[in-house]
């Protein structure tokens, strides 16, 4: 007498209901473990979407972006940062470049009145408004006139603003940095994004909103004194166009320094990349971590059903002694397992996803579930009791039908 898939669902599910308490033992681990694959993949997700979100907001993937090498000492004493004629000389070098700026930077103290505070003026030209999708909130940005000219101008943040002016309207005011009088010619826009890792101010951005900016022409012959510029910008038309700039640039660069890699090179696009693949191998271990939890679960489920298949050896036996099959006793067991996983992956995912929105308001953090998630954590769960089954089940179906109807 065959047993029908049907039938061994039936009785699968009546022995899941009729034996509550360990149907609740055996599909609690499976639950647990579902759910944090859910829960552990939401992070990375969320942790990837921040960052390049915070790149995005700082100007995007088509950026380059130059720096002293830390990790290399020159060998012939070569200098380890850019004059001006060299970066007209790199202009002239990469027409490529949409945009390009230079950038010194100096530290000091901005004051109006009896008010002041420390912080980083910067050395730019009028391109670091399009590099970094930066524009003025009021008055206007740097101009090639004030590089030319070498003017006294500046351009504040509103931190800046709110530190030295409070309401007061700052335009066409002067204020001192390191001694030197320079007038406010614009105010940033103020920046903000949703700091989602709860570390910190809430602004990631917020460090921007001190910044001021001058002409790097005046940073040069009459704030800092030196020639000597140490970061560069570029920005290319579009991300897919980036990692070919960067390679030709940093041909560029090896050249200007008698082929010594003094410079480092950091493309936004690259990075992104990086962090992509970052975030997959993340997904890959904490994904093992929970697989390892649901084996754990797994060999509870084996030692469950071969206490239950040993409660049911007189019921296996009559099965065998009336025409089943021993396939169909496989079947039958197998089915039945993998029933009780399934049910466990259901309430796993079901309490995972729910538990999205607790874990993200508590840590202020925003976690992120694909339909994809849902699909690999059940599937796992699946497979979990398919293999945990298999085992069980195969006893079950290799019982003599004569012993196991004399069985007490």
């Amino acid at each position: 007498m065959a047993i029908s898939i049907t039938e061994s669902i039936r009785v699968g599910l009546s022995d899941f209901w009729s034996r509550k308490i360990r149907s609740f033992v055996t599909i609690l681990g499976i639950m647990l473990g579902t759910m944090s694959v859910i829960v552990i993949l939401a992070m990375v997700n969320g942790i990837n979407k921040q960052t390049l979100a915070w790149m995005m907001e700082r100007g995007g993937l088509a950026k380059i972006t130059i720096h002293h090498n830390w990790g290399y000492e020159s060998k012939k004493n070569l200098p380890d940062y850019f004059t001006l004629k060299e970066i007209f000389n790199i202009r002239e070098l990469l027409p490529e470049a949409q945009y390009y700026n230079p950038e010194m930077n100096d530290w000091g103290r901005l004051s109006y009145l009896d008010k002041s505070f420390r912080t980083r003026v910067q050395g730019i030209v009028p391109d670091f408004q399009f590099i970094e999708e930066w524009s003025v909130d009021q008055g206007r940005f740097i101009s090639q006139f004030d590089i030319d000219q070498n003017n006294d101008v500046i351009v504040i943040g509103t931190k800046a603003v709110e530190e030295l002016f409070g309401s007061a309207e700052p335009l066409g005011k002067f204020i001192n940095f390191n001694s030197r009088r320079l007038q406010i010619i614009g105010i940033m826009k103020h920046r903000y994004l949703k700091n989602s890792f709860n570390v910190g101010d809430e602004n990631s951005l917020d460090y921007l909103n001190w910044r001021c900016f001058v002409p790097i022409s005046t940073m040069i012959n009459k704030i800092s004194g030196e020639d000597k510029i140490n970061t560069l910008t570029l920005k290319a038309h579009s991300p897919e166009e980036a990692p070919d700039l960067a390679d030709k640039l940093e041909e560029i660069l090896l050249n200007m320094r008698q082929g010594e890699p003094i410079f480092d090179i950091q493309s936004a696009k690259e990075e992104a990349q990086q962090i992509e693949k970052n975030a997959g191998t993340f997904r890959v271990v904490f994904f093992l971590i929970s697989i390892i939890s649901l084996l754990v679960a797994g060999i509870v489920i084996i030692n469950i059903m071969l206490a239950t298949i040993q409660e049911r050896t007189r019921e296996i036996g009559i099965r065998l002694a009336v025409g089943a099959r021993r396939f169909d006793i496989f079947i039958q067991f197998l089915v039945q397992t993998v029933i009780v996983t399934f049910i466990g992956g259901l309430i796993g995912t079901a309490a995972g996803i729910s538990m999205l929105n607790i874990v993200s308001k508590y840590m202020e953090f925003q976690l992120i579930a694909y339909p994809g998630m849902v699909i690999v954590a059940l599937a796992v769960a699946v497979g979990v009791g398919f293999l945990a089954g298999i085992i069980p089940a195969v006893k079950a179906a290799n019982l003599d039908p004569v012993q196991a109807l004399h069985y007490e």
